[in-house]
């Protein structure tokens, strides 16, 4: 299998892909904290271990630490390739994100979106700050406290309070699972 891995055989591919995947994703994320930018990392580093193939030299060692050695090296090429180019904090409309031609996934993301519009206007001013920053733009809670004006822990407490609440909303429940199942 491994002959055939170096050689871009599809099959073989995925059979390594399948049996080092969960192995791989762990160290990835030690990178990359955002849920975004750990998903897109992780296929990062299965695009170069397809590139990288031919190079795999099973004489030198294993196939798992090769494939350590090649996603903690593309992820840290990540990293610097981020730190060359400015964070854009363009802010983006829920419209923005719906680039979808089909019927029925336009009509998931527009229950989605007005599940959570509902949700959000019926927050606190200081809730609403830290449900948009925290919960829906993925921000940590030090940059939620230092934009709301308020504690870390203050933000802290209302996310946990607001995951709470919004487990406990059926209509953003149901709206939110019919976006994220399979």
């Amino acid at each position: 299998m491994v002959a055939r891995f170096r050689a871009g055989d599809r099959e073989a591919f995925l059979k390594v892909y399948d049996a080092y995947a969960g192995q791989v994703r762990p160290l990835v994320g030690r990178f990359f904290f955002r849920p975004f930018e750990r998903e897109e990392a992780f296929q990062e580093v299965w695009l170069q271990v397809h590139r990288a193939a031919p190079t795999f030299d099973a004489a030198r060692g294993g196939l798992l630490p090769w494939l350590r050695a090649v996603a903690a090296n593309r992820c840290k090429e990540l990293l610097r390739a981020r730190g060359r180019r400015p964070e854009l904090d363009l802010p983006l409309q829920d419209h923005d994100l719906v680039t979808t031609t089909d019927p029925e996934q336009s009509a998931r993301a527009t229950r989605m979106h007005t599940a959570i519009a509902r949700f959000e206007a019926s927050l606190s001013p200081d809730e609403a700050k830290v449900f948009r920053w925290s919960l829906l733009e993925e921000r940590g809670h030090d940059e939620v406290a230092r934009l709301s004006g308020m504690s870390p822990r203050r933000c802290k407490y209302l996310r946990m309070k607001l995951l709470v609440r919004a487990a406990a909303d059926s209509e953003l429940r149901r709206a939110l699972g019919e976006v994220t199942s399979p």
